[in-house]
């Protein structure tokens, strides 16, 4: 009867611990992360006796989760091209809207109407109030061009302070997966249960492929290893590899602009790792701000230097537009009481094409007095319009690039916004295709160590009708042992 009343006890044990999991099951049902786990039993070694062999009842093998590492990496690469595509589209759209001209005073047409300023003045060259214009206009432009710099400035620091605050995430999340290796390590060498404690690592691991392609494996001496392709290894079993930002000089800085936050180990700042990162948000970041914020300013900062140049290659030929001495020899002195006859430069000159926009401004002389804008190539010439309407002029020239590649600087413009206006629809597009794919990566998973409420519940009764077996078993050896001490009394 002991061993009838054993058996029984066994069964009971095992279905007991069958409905713990399968409650557990169920009550992790909407945890992230969560893989349903199943209890895996086997029967105890039997006896014999003479000469039969019996069976000793059931003992609980192990709990185990329901994994798949093919689909956990499948899932891992979604997340990442994911949030490389919405990062992009997020910050090129940004980028796009600096040149959407909503009310038609965009950079493009602020320039027309300073040619168109001068072309009136052309015609009136005298008229004090179209100077006055043709200043205004031209201040507009200074303006727009340090507008578009600023802002494009401003998205870059947005950039720099986003991936400040990821690389202090991504360190929290390094240090948490190296607690997990280190109680899955000690509960895994006393047989202990760890399914949980492995969701738990999956998880932080899918949260740091939201920033980079991962990689993890066990190295052979089955230490848990976490690294980012590209980059190199982040987290050994327990040890782990920081990351830390910095700021960097023009010199240095992986985008050639002052003060730009780059990624590098902790205490290693020399080997720079911004640019080696791949998928993820921090690849797309750092391929936003380096390569297509960097693009778009220089484009600005060339026109703004050939605008410039040009304009005040013209300017300089004519004089100011006033009475000037005339000496025995029947020339003008090249300085009268005002300043500077001739040789005025209408903006200030650059002293190159980097930087062009933003230290675009109007020269002092022309900031300062009307008559030092220039429409006479001629001293004392009222009615000379020529320098004006050579200025003018420029608006459908080629003065941008070389060769075939020439330009106007209204076609170079265009060109370069529509360039910026491809990429951001692009990026939408692949932003949601991404989303897709995560998707579908996310169903598969779920669909397969993922909890199934209908599943559980059936196991539920399952495993209640065996509890309930077993407890009669018992009940009944029971009362087989009370009917055997009834017999010797």
């Amino acid at each position: 009867m002991s061993d009838l009343l054993n058996i029984g006890r066994t069964g009971l044990n095992a279905s007991k611990k069958s409905l713990e999991t399968t409650g557990h099951n169920i009550s992790n049902v909407n945890t992230e992360g969560y893989s349903r786990q199943r209890v895996n039993q086997t029967t105890n070694s039997p006896i014999t006796k003479g000469g039969t062999v019996h069976g000793t009842g059931v003992r609980i093998k192990s709990v185990t989760r329901i994994n798949d590492d093919f689909v956990n990496k499948r899932l891992e690469k979604a997340i990442s091209n994911g949030e490389f595509f919405e990062q992009r589209m997020e910050r090129m759209t940004q980028v796009e809207d600096i040149f959407n001209d909503l009310d038609s005073d965009g950079l493009n047409q602020v320039i027309n109407k300073f040619f168109n300023s001068f072309r009136e003045l052309a015609n009136q060259p005298e008229n004090e109030t179209i100077r006055s214009v043709v200043r205004d206009q031209a201040n507009l432009v200074v303006q727009d061009f340090r507008r578009i710099q600023d802002n494009l400035n401003s998205i870059s620091s947005g950039i720099d302070e986003n991936m400040k605050a990821e690389v202090t995430d991504i360190n929290q999340t390094l240090e948490h997966i190296a607690n997990l290796n280190k109680k899955i390590q000690s509960l895994e060498a006393i047989h202990e249960e760890v399914g949980d404690l492995r969701d738990q690592r999956d998880l932080a691991v899918r949260n740091l492929a939201k920033s980079f392609n991962v990689h993890t494996y066990q190295d052979n001496k089955g230490q848990f290893v976490v690294a980012a392709r590209g980059v190199g290894t982040l987290v050994t079993a327990t040890q782990v590899q920081r990351l830390q930002i910095g700021t960097s000089n023009k010199e240095n800085s992986t985008n050639g602009l002052p003060g730009s936050a780059d990624i590098f180990f902790e205490g290693k700042p020399a080997h720079l790792l911004t640019r080696k990162f791949q998928g993820g948000s921090l690849a797309s970041l750092a391929k936003v701000r380096n390569e297509e914020i960097v693009a778009i300013k220089n484009k600005v900062d060339t026109i703004a230097y050939n605008l410039t140049k040009s304009v005040n290659a013209i300017h300089r030929r004519g004089y100011v537009n006033r009475n000037l001495d005339v000496n025995e020899q029947g020339s003008v002195s090249s300085i009268d009481s005002k300043g500077p006859t001739t040789g005025i430069n209408f903006f200030k000159e650059p002293t190159g094409p980097g930087d062009a926009a933003i230290n675009m401004s109007l020269s002092t002389a022309v900031q300062e007095d009307l008559t030092n804008i220039v429409t006479a190539l001629g001293p004392n010439s009222p009615g000379d319009n020529r320098v004006s309407l050579a200025i003018s002029k420029i608006q459908h020239e080629r003065i941008v690039g070389d060769g075939e590649g020439q330009a106007t600087l209204e076609e170079f413009y265009l060109q370069a916004v529509g360039k910026i206006g491809l990429e951001a629809g692009k990026a939408k597009l692949d932003a949601e295709q991404a989303d897709g794919l995560t998707a579908q990566a996310v169903s598969i998973r779920e669909r397969l160590v993922g909890v199934s409420i209908d599943e559980e519940a059936a196991n539920m009764v399952k495993y209640q009708h065996a509890y309930q077996a077993s407890a009669k078993i018992m009940q009944t050896a029971d009362e087989m042992f009370k009917t055997v001490i009834g017999i010797k009394r």
